[in-house]
């Protein structure tokens, strides 16, 4: 089952998972889940390998959904991107989004095509992710040809 969901003058299909996300985002009629990510192009010179961190994985800690706290993933899954674990970025809306960089998070899952449009990291696409539980937006699942990971809003998860 989908849901129309309007921006402008165009109507956009969602999923039940994506128009509850809006909801539980307080999401104005006039943004759709797709415009949430977009941001100013990526600078291209970044690696764009995914690598570990390995004094992120001292010791193993959950890291959970701060909405009902269950279990995202844990701190031996952290990954760094383009050299770094922790991102900001922001979109055209104006939102401002500090990331975490996951290799897997379990408790999520992932909704709608994957999208390249406004992509935060170059050769990747993404998908909104949200927990599996409460279905709060958590971040999203970027995947490129040959990786994949997870950028979790630090906002929205515990350690």
């Amino acid at each position: 089952m989908q849901r129309l969901l309007s921006h402008e003058s165009s109507l956009f299909l969602c999923t039940p998972f994506e128009s509850k996300l809006c909801w539980a985002m307080q999401i104005s009629s006039s943004t759709t889940p797709y415009s949430l990510l977009k941001s100013s192009p990526s600078n291209p010179i970044y690696d764009h390998e995914v690598k570990d961190q390995d004094s992120l994985h001292d010791f193993k800690k959950k890291i959970t959904c701060r909405s009902c706290g269950a279990e995202i993933t844990d701190s031996s899954s952290a990954v760094k991107i383009n050299n770094k674990h922790e991102h900001s970025f922001f979109n055209p809306h104006g939102y401002v989004f500090q990331i975490r960089c996951f290799s897997s998070a379990q408790g999520c899952i992932s909704s709608g095509r994957s999208s390249s449009e406004f992509t935060w990291f170059p050769g990747h696409t993404w998908q909104i992710a949200g927990c599996s539980t409460c279905m709060t937006h958590l971040g999203w699942k970027f995947q490129s040809e040959l990786t994949s990971f997870y950028g979790l809003i630090r906002d929205k998860i515990s350690d």
